[in-house]
Parts: structure tokens; C-alpha cells; sequence
């Protein structure tokens, strides 16, 4: 009898709770219109001879049960949420703020408006960025939100707005460690040692980086930028037998500034040297370490009163992890 009861008190039990399910509304929650990638994102770019970049802006309805009508989705500039990422990074550093594209930099191919068709959860919107109009001396942020939707709401700000970061790379570009010096022409034997750098993109063989021991985050910085410019035509080739590495030289650099009152003069022949070596632990990779040897003189002029000529010499590395298929940087 016990047992009859305990039985038939857990099948009330179960009809109770199916019938409470059935009862449930199939959306839980108030759908929203969004971006997939949201908020501070950073692009990785190779820069190609045709500076033409295209991406896709995936927007998406959320919610628990499917999207039953058409939603027109609207995105459009945002340059409120670019001012106060700038001011909450560097407060009254403006010289590092990040800069807005103009209208000739990026353009929307098919409109900044797509609809979502009922029975679907996302589109995309197409953008073009061409980089031929960017000053590549310069940092940028594209800063873009959804600022109109036919239905629905829009989702809160962190995720209905996107900070798109244009990290422009080419073969040499990247943060390399340094061994080298800066001095004082007069002072030859006061040398200050430099360990980091950092090669900005300014075309498919051509970076920028700052003089001596100028740092990124110095305010002065743009005026101490120079230029390296590597011929990729000019090259030796050569297997180093201890190690198997595959070695290429390139031999004719070109160093330059548009700074013209630093005076800047190549001391010696530049090389940029490129090794590639299997991985030992994964055979679909290889280990490729690029080294830039510089000696250059240039005149700091940071004290104009007291103007003085120094010399950098060094040697700057870095290594990445290389897809041997697809050429493809891993880290």
C-alpha cells in the first residue's frame, strides 16, 4: 500500500511539472539587436600593394524562440565612445589618443542598413577600409554602433558598440628586442643601452619606428620617427650547416626621416636578415626570427638650446611561429 502511495504521488508529481512547462512562453527574454564582436577588437592586416581591406559587421537577434519578422538594422559612426576610451587610457596625453578615420578612409559598399530576414538571427553588413588614404603615422580607431533598429531593442552599449583597431602588418613590421646603444658624439664611452623597439607598417616594405632611445609612449615621439625601407629584390641566400636554417639577407635598406632637422645619416651598411628553421614540436610550422641591423646618427634637438648629435648601433630581433602552408603569422 506504501508503495502504491509513493507511486502515485510521484506521477501527480510529474504531471505537475509537465503541465507547468507546457505553460512556459517560448521567448524568456525582451529580444535584442546586437554586434557579435563588440567592443575594444583588434584586426590583424597584412598590407598589400592595393591597400583595399574588406570586413563584415555580423549583427544578431537574441533571444530563446527564432525571429519571426523582418528587423532593419541601422550602424553608424560613434565617435562619443572613441573620445572617452582615449580620455580613460591617457587621460591628458593626447599626443598617444588614437585618431578618427575621415569619411575617405572606410565606406559602407551596400549601405550601413541590412535587414534580417524572419526566420533568421543574423546578417552582416559589408565595410570596406582603404588604406591608401590613411596617414599610417598615426593610429586609428573606426568606432561604430547600432543606432537604429525596426523592431525589438537595442542591446545595452557594451554590446552593441565596436571599437575596430587596424593592426597593418608586412614582413618586417612587429615589437622586436634590441641589442644596441645610444651616445653622445662627444662622449663616446657614455653609452646608454636600448632593449625594446617596435616597426610600424607604412607600406608592403616599409616601417617607421623612433630614433635612439626614444620610447612609444614619449610625448615628443613624432618628431623622431624614421624610416627603413627594404628592396626585397637585393638578397643573399645561405643554409647555415649547424643548425639547417635557411638564412635570407637583404642588403640594400634605405633609412630615411621626414623629420629633416634631426639629420639622420645611415653610419654603416643596414641589413635585415630572415631565418627559418623547422618547429620541433609541430612539422606543420616553422620558426622564422627576423634581425635588422642599424648604425645611424641623428641630432636630438629636445633641448633647443642645447642641441646634440647621438648615435644609435644595434641589432633588433623578434621570432614568430609560421604555418609552412599558409605563410600565416601564429603568435
Amino acid at each position: 500500500m506504501n508503495k502504491l502511495y509513493v507511486y502515485t504521488a510521484s506521477l501527480l508529481m510529474v504531471c505537475a511539472v509537465t503541465s507547468c512547462d507546457n505553460n512556459i512562453p517560448d521567448e524568456q527574454f525582451a529580444k535584442k539587436v546586437s554586434l557579435t564582436k563588440n567592443g575594444m577588437q583588434k584586426y590583424n592586416i597584412d598590407f598589400t600593394d592595393e591597400g583595399i581591406l574588406d570586413l563584415n559587421i555580423p549583427v544578431l537577434v537574441s533571444g530563446t524562440s527564432k525571429n519571426d519578422q523582418n528587423i532593419e538594422v541601422t550602424i553608424a559612426l560613434d565617435p562619443d565612445t572613441l573620445a572617452n576610451y582615449n580620455f580613460e587610457r591617457y587621460r591628458n596625453n593626447q599626443a598617444l589618443y588614437y585618431q578618427l578615420p575621415s569619411e575617405n578612409m572606410y565606406h559602407f559598399p551596400k549601405g550601413a542598413t541590412v535587414t534580417i530576414p524572419a526566420g533568421v538571427d543574423y546578417s552582416i553588413i559589408p565595410l570596406t577600409i582603404d588604406l591608401r588614404n590613411f596617414d599610417l603615422y598615426n593610429n586609428y580607431i573606426l568606432p561604430l554602433q547600432i543606432n537604429k533598429v525596426s523592431a525589438y531593442e537595442i542591446a545595452w552599449s557594451s554590446y552593441s558598440k565596436l571599437l575596430i583597431n587596424l593592426n597593418i602588418s608586412n614582413f618586417i613590421s612587429g615589437s622586436y628586442t634590441v641589442s644596441g646603444n645610444v651616445w653622445e658624439a662627444s662622449m663616446p664611452d657614455q653609452k646608454l643601452a636600448v632593449s625594446s623597439s617596435s616597426l610600424f607598417t607604412l607600406g608592403a616594405n616599409k616601417c617607421y619606428l623612433y630614433m635612439g632611445d626614444i620610447a612609444e609612449d614619449n610625448i615628443n615621439r613624432a618628431l623622431y620617427t624614421m624610416t627603413i625601407e627594404v628592396d626585397k629584390a637585393a638578397y643573399e641566400d645561405r643554409v647555415d650547416n649547424s643548425t639547417g636554417a635557411e638564412i635570407r639577407r637583404y642588403t640594400n635598406i634605405t633609412l630615411g626621416s621626414k623629420n629633416t632637422d634631426k639629420e639622420l645619416h645611415s653610419e654603416g651598411d643596414a641589413w635585415v636578415e630572415q631565418e627559418r628553421t623547422d618547429d620541433p614540436y609541430d612539422n606543420k610550422l616553422e620558426n622564422l626570427v627576423t634581425r635588422v641591423y642599424m648604425k645611424y646618427s641623428y641630432m636630438d634637438l629636445n633641448d633647443p638650446t642645447y642641441p646634440v648629435k647621438k648615435f644609435f648601433e644595434g641589432t633588433l630581433s623578434h621570432t614568430q611561429s609560421v604555418d609552412k602552408e599558409t605563410g600565416k603569422v601564429m603568435n
